[in-house]
């Protein structure tokens, strides 16, 4: 997506005509370089992906991958690839680990950390009227530390309380993930694929059954000695 820009201005929704959610005009960006979009299997998706229908606008020279962030920062759910398809998929916090570590399959190096990240997310909307809507989600754990990191987001293309609500939402559950991160190598896994929960035991940093979610995965080969190894990211579940 990083070698293809737009040629000319693109926009989505600017009227009632041939409304476009959010998942279909990712549909359409992906197109364009050859990716098919797909839900086939299903993943878990959320409400706002297939709901939402943004007043969205690429100008010239706008990169493919700065238009689909921005795209996907009105959602929580990602974009995985496999092959020449995509999908999308919302990182639900009670998903079951697909896969372990540091038991049959060894860890070679790793690295984990923990940090405070926004305790309240805020969105503020306005409705066809005029009106202003607001609306709030924040974390009773964090918050009952007597900690308040707010962020906050406006957008007029939130025209009802449930669109609100669900970005708010969306922007805590994207901060929640930052709060439990950490990286590991690990002998090549084909199967491992991005936004997967993992299952990690590490006895060398007292990381026992820990669940985490891959954010990046990046293969190496060691021509010397023939060897492939994997470098993943990880953050919270």
């Amino acid at each position: 997506m990083e070698r293809w820009s737009a040629r000319y201005q693109m926009r989505w929704n600017k009227d009632a005509v041939n409304p476009k959610t959010v998942w279909q005009i990712l549909y359409q960006l992906l197109a364009r370089v050859g990716i098919k979009l797909t839900n086939t299997p299903p993943k878990p998706q959320s409400s706002a992906i297939n709901n939402f229908y943004p007043d969205f606008t690429i100008n010239p020279g706008t990169p493919g991958d700065t238009a689909v962030r921005r795209l996907l920062s009105f959602v929580p759910d990602g974009l995985v690839f496999r092959g020449q398809e995509a999908f999308t998929k919302n990182p639900l916090p009670d998903e079951q680990s697909s896969y372990q570590y540091g038991t049959d399959h060894k860890i070679l190096k790793g690295e984990y950390s923990q940090i405070t990240t926004t305790t309240r997310a805020r969105a503020i909307g306005q409705d066809e009227n005029g009106n202003r809507i607001v609306q709030q989600a924040f974390s009773p754990d964090l918050s009952g530390l007597g900690i308040d990191i707010l962020e906050q987001v406006y957008d007029p293309n939130l025209q009802t309380t449930t669109r609100t609500q669900e970005r708010a939402d969306a922007i805590l559950r994207t901060e929640a993930q930052k709060a439990q991160g950490g990286q590991i190598n690990i002998p090549t896994n084909v199967g491992q694929e991005l936004l997967d929960v993992i299952t990690i035991t590490d006895a060398r940093c007292h990381i026992s059954q820990e669940n985490y979610r891959v954010l990046a995965i990046q293969t190496a080969l060691d021509r010397r000695q023939g060897i492939y190894t994997q470098h993943l990211v990880l953050c919270a579940q």
